[in-house]
């Protein structure tokens, strides 16, 4: 046992895989929460000056710019030394490698064991749910199960929601009524 995780623990370099033991998998997971913490926000030169620029990070190109020349107390550029450890790049915070699914078919391909689901922005509502229903399944997290419609649902949910919003438009009804009422008492209150 100890001598295999030796072995998983060696970086093989020159194009081949590298494969670390779970140990150093998750030292370096914590390192780079920590480095996330620590880096600046990269963002766009003067960008709270003009209302047409917007944040997002532009490398400085001016003559006179005191970005560009990295002055003290001037914003920090984008560097590779602020990139985190390269094993765990592109992670998931648990240390599942993230795979993008557009459709139910794509989870065949998952390994719940290695891999996390996320589903594509471009996903419909429908197609949501079909694909989380087979994630379900097969034992596959998601880590975006959000669904954005309602009418999406089966019928019989739909249902529930419709009946509750019923029954709050009749306590409207009644608070208003009552509120009519006290405010045509205070009238002839007043006007007596």
């Amino acid at each position: 046992m100890y001598l295999f995780e030796m072995i998983n623990a060696v970086f093989l370099r020159y194009g081949m895989i590298v494969m670390i033991d779970k140990t150093e998998k998750n030292r370096l997971l914590r390192l780079r929460a920590k480095m996330n913490k620590k880096r600046p926000q990269f963002k766009r030169e003067n960008y709270f000056r003009l209302k047409r620029i917007q944040t997002s990070w532009r490398r400085p190109k001016g003559i006179d710019s005191k970005m560009r020349h990295q002055l003290r107390g001037k914003r920090k550029n984008v560097q590779t030394g602020y990139r985190g450890p390269k094993e765990v790049r592109g992670l998931h915070p648990s240390g599942k490698e993230i795979v993008s699914i557009y459709n139910p078919q794509d989870l065949d391909n998952v390994n719940n064991e290695t891999q996390i689901g996320q589903i594509g922005s471009s996903v419909g509502s429908r197609k949501r749910i079909n694909i989380l229903n087979k994630a379900d399944d097969l034992n596959i997290h998601i880590i975006n199960p959000q669904v954005r419609r309602i009418e999406a649902f089966d019928d019989d949910l739909s249902l529930e929601v419709d009946d509750e919003f019923e029954l709050l438009d009749e306590d409207l009804d009644l608070v208003e009524d009552e509120d009519l009422n006290l405010v045509e008492d205070e009238e002839m209150e007043l006007n007596d």
